[in-house]
């Protein structure tokens, strides 16, 4: 287990997929609509989203696309 897994899953802190999937919701956004802005596939956003992908260039993309790039 790599240490981005490790913190995903810390009782403690919110993992990055649950912060993207909320800051996505909380502003309407389906996933088709993060995809469309953010060039990803709605796979992609799948797997950011329930902590399957850390890829650090699409966090950033999709933080950035949510205005949350500061929380990640």
């Amino acid at each position: 287990m790599n240490m981005a897994s490790k913190i995903a899953k810390s009782p403690v802190f919110p993992s990055i997929g649950a912060l993207l999937a909320e800051a996505r919701q909380a502003r309407g956004y389906s996933l088709d609509d993060l995809a469309e802005t953010t060039g990803l596939t709605v796979a992609e956003l799948t797997a950011l989203e329930s902590d399957e992908d850390f890829d650090a260039s699409r966090i950033g993309r999709t933080a950035a696309a949510l205005g949350v790039l500061d929380k990640i």
